[in-house]
């Protein structure tokens, strides 16, 4: 179904009549697209005082990643070597919002959580638009299929059709594409917006399916032979996992890359977040890829890896410490706390922040 769409309307004689009754319906949709304002009341705390560098943290939205398949978080391969040289914290009890990028994105960067985000009447601003409300310049870079919505309101470019020859050999982009003059594209946010802080939000292709082959360039395949078909069930297992394994393994070059480039940013406070926005399943039970009603989807396609990385400064501005942070490893934890979560580790102050899903605030000084 995934890869031959047509048959899902092609077998059902009522789909002309559902498709109609469904456009019909689109106007009385979420109160028929009335955007409800949030966090207007948004401001930054002490941390951000005249005279300390300002802080930039780089959010990367990662894709399809399995939290049992980050060697951090366990796994009995090593795929993520470079993260581990790094003083990182990986808490791998996380789980995801939806079972699919459409379903996940827009949930964890509300505010509502999961059941109340399914039941919701109106659409609201977002978690970008708050950090906006503070006064914080926001960037989104998609190396994917689109913000669904997200950043609609904040700047936002895309990277996924660009024409480097390394990069970009077959028409879509390796992640390592946003890094390509993301100096030159910060510089282009509003000055008096950047003196306060930046967030750059970065949307991975990831492990995107079920082309897993082409996430990752030859020279960082590290488990062979691998799957090079995008029909999955005409791959071995072994080569199947050994496709998807790759691609972890490129996101953690690229995250590490990202540490090393916020490194030489010395001029700011620096941090980086990783979390990913749904599982995948690699043939277990005979599941592929990702996408079922999250009330029957394997565990594999709804718990996510969340990995944060903070610089000695920022560290020492917000009294959050890695060594803390390790110790929550296996609390359980969802994208219902992605919202208030970054907005505690920026000290943005707001009615709608909640320290209960705040999973930096039990490290943070009382």
């Amino acid at each position: 179904m995934r890869n031959h769409k047509a048959l899902r309307y092609q077998m059902s004689p009522l789909n002309s009549v559902w498709a109609l009754g469904s456009v019909a319906a689109q106007p009385l949709h979420r109160g028929a697209g009335v955007l409800q304002p949030l966090g207007r009341d948004a401001q930054l705390g002490p941390s951000h005082a005249a005279g300390r560098k300002p802080p930039l943290l780089v959010l990367v939205l990662g894709e399809t990643g399995r939290s049992g398949n980050f060697g951090l978080n366990g796994y009995d391969r090593d795929t993520t070597p470079a993260l581990a040289r790094l003083d990182v914290a990986s808490l791998r009890n996380v789980w995801s919002c939806g079972t699919s990028t459409a379903a996940s994105v827009p949930c964890m960067f509300s505010h509502l959580g999961r059941e109340a985000y399914g039941a919701r009447e109106h659409d609201a601003e977002n978690l970008l638009d708050v950090l906006q409300h503070a006064g914080l310049a926001v960037l989104w870079i998609d190396n994917q299929s689109g913000c669904k919505g997200v950043c609609e309101r904040v700047p936002h470019v895309s990277t996924s059709a660009g024409t480097d020859p390394m990069l970009c050999p077959d028409g879509s982009c390796q992640d390592m594409v946003m890094l390509q003059g993301l100096e030159q594209r910060i510089a282009a946010l509003p000055a008096e917006r950047r003196a306060r802080g930046v967030v750059v939000v970065m949307h991975q292709m990831g492990s995107h399916g079920p082309a897993y082959s082409k996430r990752s360039p030859p020279q960082a395949k590290r488990f062979l032979p691998e799957c090079t078909s995008a029909q999955l069930q005409d791959c071995s297992p072994q080569a199947l996992v050994n496709a998807y394994d790759n691609s972890i393994a490129y996101t953690d070059q690229f995250l590490a890359a990202t540490v090393g480039w916020l490194q030489r940013q010395t001029e700011a406070s620096t941090a980086m977040v990783y979390l990913a926005d749904h599982g995948e399943s690699l043939g277990e039970n005979n599941l592929y890829l990702h996408g079922l009603p999250y009330a029957v989807a394997p565990d594999v396609q709804k718990r996510v890896p969340w990995i944060t990385w903070l610089s000695a400064d920022w560290q020492r501005r917000s009294g959050v410490h890695t060594a803390c942070l390790r110790q929550q490893a296996d609390v359980r934890r969802s994208h219902d706390d992605w919202f208030h979560s970054v907005l505690g580790l920026l000290d943005v102050h707001t009615s709608v922040y909640r320290p209960e899903h705040d999973i930096y605030a039990a490290c943070a000084p009382g």
